[in-house]
């Protein structure tokens, strides 16, 4: 049989198969809490993998070996140190957010701040994940294109109706079990390209020549202060990110929820490793290709069945995340604006929840063809997440200094403030996510010197 066949084959048979498992759960997501926590329907394990699959789209398979055909294995950290965030998540956060029983990002905070931040975050959350979805589009689309000879347009549309029929019709539990799969599938696919470099280097040891010594260090590559940018990114988006906190309201106890977060890390961890180490040696053994195709360039001299699923690993790296970011962004959307407004009954919920879901499916698609650099834009989305971390942390472990005003203007300035520092194109090397992470903590320290200054000058003068 022709590889092209093969690889087009394996390609269609895996977005049908898990388009339909999916769409699957159908039968169980009857009304809005079923379609949005599936409550006690999911084990630790499963809502572990579920965890981790907004962060294991293509920016972190294709556009880590980019990196490390580029810079280096230090690249791996833009996506290793999400290990990080789950662990330290699973200590501060996991049973603080499973015992509040809530299912937004938002509703958490709003006990707190109140509605108007609520909304705001609400706001700021659906398009750090709509953001996050046009990159994987591109990526995706790039992918599709390429495997089944259709247009990028094509591709995209391809990407957005499959996606949208397992978010519209399967919910939280559809959205966990197919990405299941696309998990599994993904690891496979990456350990196959690996062994396949891996082999190549061992069979002609001379290509380890060209690539140079600094692409071995896990630091140097990229620089200290980069290693630590992406730290706090991914720290600050998994401790804020609306699929993470959805993910953990479907478990039935805080314990639960700290078993899965570590399960997250644990399985997150190799995955940036793996694709920079594709990348490093691609660059010996290609070193006249573009950066981008350091991991699709095995699959010339590779097995077509191999091909077939390495293939089915690239689709699963872009559903992995548009379902993930999909499925957030339905849930703000309709708890903070449809439901408040339009007060439905339950029928009506559910009906206007799936009509959600498509439209915030097809939203990216005018967007998708106009993408900056995945990993830049990955981390913009993430640098905005990381200014609602800071009202979370102060909520739970500084209540007494987030007050309704200071965490409004916090996160006003916050974003207003971070967008600007993106679109100036990050003046004197100082990253966007240094002014996510530094401007809120700074404004609430000010709110609370001056509520107690002026606490103080009340006394005096009662006094």
């Amino acid at each position: 049989m022709d590889k092209a066949w093969i690889v087009f084959g394996c390609t269609v048979a895996y977005i049908i198969i898990t388009t339909v498992v999916g769409m699957w759960s159908v039968k169980t997501t009857k009304d809005t809490d079923s379609f949005m926590t599936a409550k006690h329907q999911m084990s630790a394990w499963v809502v572990g993998i579920l965890l981790m699959s907004e962060f294991i789209g293509p920016g972190a398979t294709v556009g880590t070996a980019q990196g490390g055909f580029e810079k280096g294995l230090a690249v791996a950290w833009n996506s290793s140190t999400l290990a990080i965030g789950y662990w330290l998540y699973s200590y501060f956060l996991a049973p603080k957010m499973n015992a509040l029983g809530e299912y937004t990002i938002s509703g958490a905070l709003a006990k707190h701040y109140g509605a108007n931040v609520r909304m705001l975050v609400s706001v700021t959350m659906a398009i750090a994940l709509t953001t996050v979805n046009v990159a994987a589009f591109t990526g995706g689309a790039a992918a599709l294109s390429a495997l089944l000879h259709v247009s990028i347009e094509q591709a995209i549309f391809i990407i957005a109706i499959c996606a949208t029929l397992n978010v519209a019709f399967g919910g939280i539990k559809g959205v966990g079990i197919a990405n299941i799969i696309h998990a599994s599938f993904k690891y496979l696919g990456l350990i196959i390209i690996a062994g396949t470099a891996w082999v190549m280097i061992q069979d002609k040891p001379i290509l380890l020549d060209k690539i140079p010594a600094a692409h071995f260090s896990l630091v140097d590559g990229v620089g200290l202060p980069q290693v630590i940018a992406w730290v706090i990114a991914n720290v600050g988006a998994i401790f804020s990110t609306q699929y993470v906190l959805q993910s953990i309201s479907s478990l039935p106890s805080p314990a639960d929820a700290r078993k899965a977060t570590i399960i997250a890390g644990l399985a997150i961890f190799p995955i940036g490793f793996i694709s920079a180490y594709i990348g490093v040696l691609a660059r010996g053994i290609f070193p006249d290709i573009k950066s981008v195709m350091a991991l699709p360039a095995f699959f010339d001299l590779m097995n077509p069945w191999l091909v077939g699923i390495c293939a089915a690993a690239m689709i699963a790296a872009t559903f992995v995340t548009i379902l993930a970011c999909q499925l957030g962004a339905t849930a703000l959307i309709m708890k903070d604006f449809y439901v408040p407004l339009m007060k439905p009954n339950d029928r009506q919920n559910i009906w206007a929840t799936r009509i959600m879901a498509i439209v915030i499916g097809f939203l990216p698609i005018p967007f998708a063809l106009f993408v900056p650099g995945m990993i830049k834009t990955f981390f913009f989305a993430r640098a905005l997440r990381t200014a609602i971390t800071i009202l979370v942390l102060f909520m739970f472990y500084k209540p007494h200094m987030a007050t309704q005003t200071g965490g409004m203007v916090a996160l006003v300035l916050s974003v207003i403030g971070t967008v600007a520092w993106m679109l100036l194109d990050n003046p004197w090397g100082i990253d966007n996510i240094y002014i996510a992470l530094v401007t809120p903590a700074v404004v609430m320290c000010i709110d609370h010197l001056i509520r107690k200054s002026r606490q103080t000058e009340k006394a005096e003068v009662g006094n």
